[in-house]
Order: C-alpha cells, then structure tokens, then sequence
C-alpha cells in the first residue's frame, strides 16, 4: 500500500472520530423547551478571620463567578447544592453532571489538588478518561492554578453529600469517551494554556479578559459554533442561540454606542439595552445564580474588555443594493425561522393570523422600529447584524404576508378593553406559567391556595401593582413588556381564581 493511500485512510478514521463526537458541548435543540429557573442558595458557612478564611471566601466568590451551581445542583428535583444530576440534554442524549461536593465516594473528595488542576484545565477525570466539551474545560483553562485550588478549598468546606447522579443516558457510539480525543485534537487548544497578562493593556482590562474568558466562561454561550459543536474564534463573541434564545453580540461592534452602565445593568438590573425589554432565559439564570455576586470593579472590568474585543463579523447573506423579490424570504429562513417557525421564547409563529393581527394594532411603524431595535426576548435585527434597515423590512413584509397580515396599514391602538378570564389565561400560558406553573424564581405556584392566601389578603390592588412594576425577582410585566395593563390585570384575575376557593374574581 503506497504511502498516499495510507496517509488518505488516516485522515478519513480521525475525520470520522471527529464526527462522531462534534457538538456534545451544545444545549438542546427544541427552541420551545422553557430555561429552568430556580432560585439557587448558596450554602452559608462562617468562615472566621484567619487566613484560611480568606481563602475560602475567594473561593466562593470565584465560585459564584464560574455559575459552577448552576449545572451541579438538580433544579428539577429540588436538589442539594453542588450535589449534581442535572440534566443537560444535547441531540446525543442526556448528560448528567457530577456531584462536586467533598463526599469521598461519590463527590470529589478523594481528589488531590493537581487531579482538580487537571479536570478544570484539560478536561480529564481523575481516572484518566476525557470529559465531554459539555463541560466548559475549555474556557477554564485560562483560569490560574491558584484560583482553581482557591474553589476546590471552597467546594471542600461545604458538606459532603452523598449522592450519586445519573449515568449518562448517551446511546452508543457517541458514548465512547475516547471519540473525544480527535476533538480535542481539532478544537481544544492545548498550547494557550493559563491567561497571560498583556502588559499594554490596563489592569482594568486584563482582570476583565480574565473573567471573560476564564471563569465567565461567556464565549460558550455568546460565540456560534461549528458543525462540530466547537466555538467558531474567529468569531468570537458575536452572538448566538441558546435554547431558543439569542446570546447577544457582545464585542465592540455590537456594543456601539451603549454607555458603561446600560451594560452593567443587564447584569444587575436584568434590563436590555436601549430599554427594549427584560433579560430572559439562560442569562436570567447567569444573572441570578453568578453575575448579581460580582463586585462592581469585576463588572465594569467585564465591561472594559468586551468594548475592544474585534471579530470577524458574519457576513451579510445579501450584497447592498436593490433587494431581489426573495430578499425577504431569504432574511427569514436564514434568521428568523429559528424563533418564529416555532414560537420559541414567545415569538410570534408566522402563519399565526391573530398574533400578529395584535401586533399590528400598534401600527407597522412600531413593528419595524422591534425588529431593528429588539424587543423583549428578540434581538436587534433578528440577530442578523448585518442585515440592513430594508432587508429587515423585506423579512417582516414576508412574515406578515405569510400570516395574512398587513404589511402597511397603520391601526390606531385601541382603548384598554376590561379584558376576561380567558383571555387572563392566554397571557399566563404565553408568560405567566414559565414560573408561577412550576414556582420558579420564588413565584407562588398556580392552583397553591395556602401559597396565595397571604398574596390575595394584601388587596387585588396590590398584586396587580407588582405584577405591572415587578417585584423581588418578578420583572415588570412578567417580561412581558409588550402586555398591556389590561392584559397583566386579566392574567393576575385568572392566577388568582384559580388560586383560592369561594370568591368569584371573574367580576373584579
């Protein structure tokens, strides 16, 4: 066998175990499964004032900052912080994480400081096999060995917990451990290593790099990926979707002309820029569970470098100019189909003739100035940032033509109706229920009378002023900015007879 055809076989079986193993570090695909959202507490421990408490207080806080408790404690099943099982589902199956609590037979407790180095950094357990890219090794690999040992002197002072998670449920052969050996060969740079402070930069600037691309670990979510499930680099940061939602751009460009603080405030806040609405999905969940711990240096240092960050920016599917007839169907399949094919995070489906009829009634001018700008849950330009004014335009004339809609008409808003029950129930199955169904992030659970007895004692007008405003960790309107007050009173009516016994609310 000549030398030619050997080196052709070769590429083919590392080409094919590559293959095999692409895109396990993805989320789940079905654009219309909810975000779990779940208030989660922190274990408090006192610590002291030596320097061993010092030690463990870093630890926390890069604890938090690393979102670590967010994919190792079971939300679905009240789980026990740290102790693992929760389920990260992937179109190869299930992936259950690991319990990282100190209990020495299902915990990590038996692990020596350089078996911890070695799994954060490199992506390999303790027993020698690689863990999947599900597991972001590949942004903590930046993080410094003291900072590692740092957090794994926090997650030791915790409780051990005896709990052994889920196996995988991953079908063979994407189950095969060693497949991720070509990945890793192809997308895990193995030579950058520990973050490197750049001397020509600020230390504002390289702290936020630091964070960025160590810990923060944000390029898994704000950075679209290959055919493989490996993050693109070269355009890093420029956005991508995630469970249904988009992760914004977050580099230079896309941040133009957004002042220090508005950026800070979606942080803090959970408001998006230009207020077109609050944060929702997987970065609520960021916010609540790592971001809102993070010290205002920290953050404003995250803010400092995202605002040089420069790349590659994707390319505009059209070249300037005259649009041909089918720029507006072009726009949609390739950027807007994501969302409104599906409904995915309460997009309007196309083809849905009374959603988008409601839409309408605020007039074509307020519908394109949401799809240029952003609005709620969608983000500026459908995310097609390169997309011009009238290709956005030709895209909602395509979506509305094919939802019967009327791409010109201008329909003055109509006055605030005394809405029904029924229609309290649409708005609660299109918002309400994302927490209230489950009580999620605190809310009282639909249907919960000894949860909403206290609630309703306080006065109607009181819930309903909350739910208009927002409260505790309830945003305005339920993020349903769009909603109308008649609509958010008409939900509120419907949660609450349904909530309580003997009283008829239906006539409030």
């Amino acid at each position: 066998m000549n030398l030619a055809l050997i080196t052709i076989k070769k590429t083919y079986w590392f080409f094919l175990l590559a293959l095999l193993s692409f895109n396990l570090s993805a989320q789940t695909t079905d654009a219309t499964q909810k975000p779990t959202m779940v208030p989660l507490t922190y274990p408090t421990i006192d610590y002291g004032t030596d320097k061993q408490a010092a030690l463990l207080k870093r630890g926390e806080y890069l604890t938090k900052m690393g979102d670590c408790i967010a994919c190792h404690t079971d939300t679905d099943h009240h789980g026990v912080a740290f102790a693992g099982g929760y389920a990260i589902k992937t179109p190869f199956g299930t992936f259950y994480s690991p319990n990282i609590t100190s209990d020495k037979e299902t915990g990590i407790g038996k692990w020596t400081d350089d078996e911890f180095v070695r799994a954060m950094q490199h992506g390999i357990s303790p027993q020698g096999y690689n863990y999947f890219p599900v597991f972001p090794y590949t942004s903590f690999t930046r993080v410094t060995r003291e900072d590692l040992l740092a957090i794994k002197a926090y997650l030791f002072s915790l409780p051990p917990i005896h709990e052994m998670p889920r196996k995988n449920d991953v079908p063979f052969p994407f189950s095969w451990r060693f497949l991720q050996y070509g990945w890793k060969l192809l997308f895990f740079d193995f030579n950058k290593g520990v973050y490197q402070y750049d001397a020509t930069k600020s230390a504002d600037w390289n702290r936020g790099a630091y964070i960025v691309e160590g810990l923060g670990h944000c390029g898994e979510c704000h950075t679209p990926r290959n055919m493989f499930g490996a993050m693109k680099r070269a355009y890093a940061l420029t956005g991508a979707f995630v469970e249904g939602y988009y992760a914004a751009n977050i580099t230079s460009t896309g941040l133009k002309g957004v002042a220090d603080q508005e950026i800070v405030e979606v942080f803090t806040k959970n408001k998006k820029f230009h207020g077109a609405g609050a944060v929702g999905g997987p970065m609520l969940e960021v916010n609540i569970d790592s971001l809102t711990y993070l010290t205002q240096d920290d953050l404003n240092a995250i803010v400092t470098y995202l605002k040089t960050v420069k790349s590659k920016e994707p390319e505009a599917p059209k070249a300037s100019g005259k649009l041909e007839a089918s720029a507006g169907q072009d726009i949609y399949t390739a950027h807007c189909a994501v969302c409104h094919d599906t409904g995915a995070a309460g997009a309007p489906k196309i083809g849905d003739a009374a959603d988008w009829s409601s839409r309408m009634k605020q007039g074509m001018a307020t519908v394109l100035n949401h799809a240029i700008n952003g609005y709620n849950s969608m983000p500026p330009r459908g995310a097609c940032m390169t997309c011009s004014d009238a290709e956005i335009k030709a895209a909602v004339e395509y979506i509305l033509d094919k939802s019967k809609g009327s791409a010109g008409a201008e329909v003055a808003p109509p006055k605030a109706p005394k809405l029904t029950l029924a229609d309290g129930k649409k708005v609660y199955d299109e918002t309400c229920s994302v927490c209230h169904a489950e009580g999620k992030l605190g809310a009282p659970k639909m249907g919960d009378q000894k949860a909403w007895a206290p609630l309703i004692a306080q006065n109607m007008d009181v819930l309903i002023y909350r739910a208009i405003h927002g409260y505790r960790r309830m945003p305005p309107r339920g993020t349903c900015i769009d909603c109308s007050d008649a609509e958010i009173i008409a939900a509120v009516k419907y949660m609450v007879q349904h909530s309580q016994s003997g009283a008829d609310y239906s006539l409030w």
